[in-house]
């Protein structure tokens, strides 16, 4: 586990890896402005004010350029892990579980992965089913997802 110099909490060399990735992919390495956060709420379908968005940049923005650099982005991600992880692993299940059946399927994974711009074959999508679903009904209840998302 790396500790990050902007709040004292781990992330493993491969979560700020990834992290890094998607925010020079969606920052184009300028750093996040209002409008990239503005997007990314859409994307996630949570709904907020323009206030609200100027708020977070504003309390994130370390060198008051008006934007998030990757440090201060990753600051925040840090607390937000923090603050409740299970909260968010029950976000990231109901923006999965698009039919609301309390079930990930196969088909919920391939919209998910495609959310966060990247495509998986039918074989990753089986396998990742198998890996978390523990009483075998080829589907993934929220306990059985937490136990994975807890894990990682």
């Amino acid at each position: 586990m790396l500790k990050t110099k902007a709040s004292g909490s781990t992330l493993t060399e491969a979560e700020i890896t990834h992290l890094k990735g998607k925010f020079e992919t969606i920052t184009g390495g300028n750093g996040m402005s209002a409008a990239d956060l503005k997007e990314i709420y859409k994307v996630a379908q949570v709904k907020v004010t323009d206030a609200q968005i100027e708020a977070q940049i504003l309390a994130a923005d370390s060198t008051g350029k008006g934007s998030v650099d990757f440090e201060d982005f990753l600051s925040v991600m840090n607390k937000q892990c923090d603050v409740d992880a299970e909260e968010g692993v029950t976000k990231i299940f109901n923006l999965l579980d698009t039919d609301n059946d309390g079930q990930i399927d196969g088909e919920d994974l391939k919209r998910g992965v495609a959310l966060f711009g990247n495509s998986v074959s039918v074989q990753d999508v089986e396998e990742m089913v198998a890996s978390a679903d523990v009483d075998g009904d080829g589907l993934i209840n929220y306990e059985e997802f937490l136990k994975v998302m807890v894990s990682t």
